[in-house]
């Protein structure tokens, strides 16, 4: 094993740089993994830029969230992965103590509050995987045994579906039933689409702006995807999203990203049946004005969402390897890793099911 490998890091805001780095012996509970594929979020250039009101890891670091690799090394004290082992890379870290609310971090991109636990986590493991080589805890690291045989550039797409997959396990989802999804032709939104199709869902509402997504995913995924096209009008948008629903919806995701207008969402809460859940996974930069008469009168439930269960990589691995859920429908754009740079630049132009990927 080489003593050093190449890594883009940020020294500060608008400060890149690809350099040589020290290659580390894995820590006890840490696995040292060869990247072979590694996502790019489509707004890593405003977070590189200090345009994210994020607790970034302390300078200098590695950005990168989730990626696709092979084990190097592993510690001492990890036993369910070796040498070799193909494997998910999932940055969502939560401390490792006895308490009902851990510090978390997303390594290589964020702390989720800037308490003293979660930045004394986030220091010890700041390095995300865009470079050659990634330390990463063991209890973020998932095997793909049951799929090494398909390429990196297929299995990175489960990058851009854990987060929807997270969403739709905390919507309780059930075969048969109707979901609708705002934000559809989005990132994360249109990953939704895909997989409540996958995990059984009778029928699917996808509602956004975009006519021409919305269509090509229903020609993808046939026709249990229903779009439903909005337009911010409150009252005619409830009712398309109510008739594209046949008025039978029970759960709602919402994952729209940095929204200026919560309108839209809250018609497809007042699109579900009485007792319905709508999860929120997405962001606004107003409030969600809803009224405790109307929560009262209609028994919804309306929580919030952060990220996904440990063992959700493994659960969505294990839809691709029982050939319910096919990556290729995810159309990867890849960039070598020394071209990080263009990398940011095309995965701020993603829509629908695009990805970005910068590969060894």
């Amino acid at each position: 094993m080489s003593k050093t490998h190449k890594a883009w890091r940020i020294h500060a805001h608008h400060d890149l740089r690809f350099e040589d780095v020290e290659t580390p012996k894995p820590a006890p509970n840490g696995v040292l993994v060869a990247i072979e594929a590694g996502m790019v979020l489509s707004y890593m250039g405003r977070v590189m830029a200090g345009q994210v009101p994020y607790n970034l890891p302390p300078m200098p670091f590695v950005p990168g969230t989730n990626a696709i690799g092979r084990v190097i090394a592993a510690g001492e004290n990890v036993g369910h992965v070796r040498s070799g082992d193909r494997v998910f890379l999932s940055p969502h870290l939560r401390g490792d103590v006895p308490s009902a609310e851990p510090p978390q971090i997303l390594i290589g991109l964020t702390a989720t509050s800037p308490t003293a636990e979660a930045l004394a986590l986030q220091a010890r493991w700041r390095d995300g995987v865009f470079a050659q080589v990634a330390h990463w805890p063991a209890a973020c690291i998932t095997p793909l045994t049951l799929l090494d045989d398909k390429p990196a550039t297929e299995l990175i797409a489960l990058a851009k579906l854990i987060v929807p997959f997270g969403g739709l396990q905390r919507t309780g989802l059930r075969g048969g039933e109707t979901i609708i999804v705002n934000g559809a032709t989005g990132y994360f939104g249109s990953g939704a689409v895909m997989l409540a199709v996958a995990m059984g869902a009778g029928r699917v509402v996808a509602v956004g702006r975009k006519p021409e997504v919305l269509e090509s995913l229903r020609d993808r995924f046939g026709p249990r995807v229903i779009p439903a096209i909005v337009s911010g009008d409150a009252g005619k948008d409830l009712a398309i999203i109510r008739h594209a629903a046949g008025g039978s919806a029970r759960v709602a995701l919402d994952l729209l990203g940095s929204a200026k207008s919560t309108s839209t969402t809250l018609s497809c809460l007042r699109a579900l049946k009485r007792g319905g859940r709508l999860v929120l996974m997405g962001s606004a930069e107003v409030p969600l004005e809803l009224s405790m008469r109307e929560m009262l009168a209609n028994d919804w439930e309306v929580v919030g969402q952060f990220m996904y269960e440990r063992q959700a990589p493994a659960q969505l691995a294990a839809l691709v390897a029982e050939g319910l859920l096919d990556l290729r429908h995810v159309q990867v754009t890849t960039f070598k890793l020394a071209d990080f740079e263009r990398a940011v630049d095309s995965a701020a132009l993603m829509q629908g099911l695009d990805l970005t990927a910068v590969v060894s």
